[in-house]
């Protein structure tokens, strides 16, 4: 992949058409854009990132992004994904670090995030940003249903 002028922003309301499209083609579940609104604008303990990428002069577009949550002393990975087009190309790992700062900086001392169990690319991903395994949930995800890796890590 070619590299791509690219900066993270804050998540905001205004861009659930490019978190909905980073879901789809991820096969992450979007959860509507009435919840993302009460996330992003009513409950503080949520935040979130973009990857804004240059995909061409005057064009971008959102290549990826997370949601996130901090409670008390745990920070809670919700969704993490990046186009395909864009992955390989350091944005989940930006996306990552972006969300530890602000964990770290509301207080938080460990991660935790579950992932699917077939979802082998994401497990190496997490394994190399020294994540471990520390347990699983049965029938977690849905469309299809499927277990989850429960996987931690000190911030």
């Amino acid at each position: 992949m070619t590299r791509r002028e690219t900066y993270l922003s804050v998540l905001t309301e205004a861009d659930l058409t490019g978190v909905e499209l980073v879901e789809l083609e991820t096969n992450l579940t979007f959860w509507g854009e009435e919840n993302y609104r009460k996330f992003l604008l009513k409950c503080p303990e949520y935040f979130g990132a973009k990857a804004v990428v240059l995909v061409e002069p005057g064009k971008w577009e959102v290549g990826g992004f997370h949601l996130s949550r901090a409670v008390y002393e745990n920070l809670e990975i919700l969704k993490i994904g990046v186009l395909r087009r864009h992955q390989r190309s350091g944005i989940g790992s930006h996306l990552l670090e972006a969300a530890y700062a602000e964990g770290i900086r509301r207080g938080c001392s460990r991660c935790f995030l579950e992932v699917r169990k077939s979802n082998e690319a994401a497990i190496q991903f997490y394994l190399r940003h020294r994540f471990r395994f520390t347990g699983s949930r049965q029938r977690y995800y849905h469309d299809p249903v499927e277990d989850a890796w429960v996987m931690e890590r000190a911030l």
